[in-house]
């Protein structure tokens, strides 16, 4: 009869039961064996004693991150459906943007807005709509601009504001971009 017990029955199992442990101190006494071969380095008697020699030392600096780029202000894309013909009639057309201008800080306002495509709101194009109005405090101001367009606007400075670089009693000049939103609410 063979007494070799075959892998994986219960008998196999049995005769390594008790080696893990066995084998892990064994592991440890081999690892202090080895580690105490290591003598610690001392100098001989009588000998100097130099330091390690260490890293020069520099003063700290401040680390300033340089200034970003200027960004440049271009509008964006006006909204052009480019689909093939037989896609066309299921398109929607461009809808129109609309700003709400409140004014919650000034007894009376005099504000100019433009609808322009121009991307200089102090020059604009050809066709361009523009609107004088006076906005009383908490009043406000719808202003549709057709699709594409956006609006541009400005209020005149009160007389105890400090006048701008330009010294014509106005701000500068405030640009929504209503053709990549449909609706933008500001305040004067």
């Amino acid at each position: 009869m063979n007494t070799a017990s075959a892998p994986g029955s219960p008998a196999a199992s049995l005769q390594w039961r008790g080696t893990g442990s066995v084998r892990i101190l064994l592991l440890s006494i081999a690892l202090l064996a080895v580690a105490s071969c290591m003598s610690p380095q001392v100098p001989a008697p009588g000998a100097e004693v130099t330091p390690p020699a260490m890293l020069p030392t520099y003063p700290p600096v401040a680390l300033v991150p340089s200034p970003p780029p200027p960004v440049a202000l271009t509008p964006p894309p006006t909204q052009v459906a480019s689909l093939p013909p037989l896609l066309g009639p299921w398109t929607p057309e461009p809808s129109p943007g609309r700003l709400t201008l409140s004014n919650f800080s000034f007894d009376s306002a005099h504000v100019v807005a433009v609808i322009t495509t121009s991307p200089d709101c102090s020059a604009p194009a050809e066709g361009d709509a523009q609107s004088d109005f006076r906005l009383p405090l908490n009043g406000t101001r719808i202003i549709t601009a057709r699709p594409g367009a956006d609006v541009c606007w400005r209020r005149q400075l009160e007389p105890d504001e400090t006048p701008n670089a330009k010294g014509d009693g106005w701000t500068g000049w405030n640009r929504t971009f209503l053709s990549s939103a449909i609706t933008v609410t500001s305040q004067l």
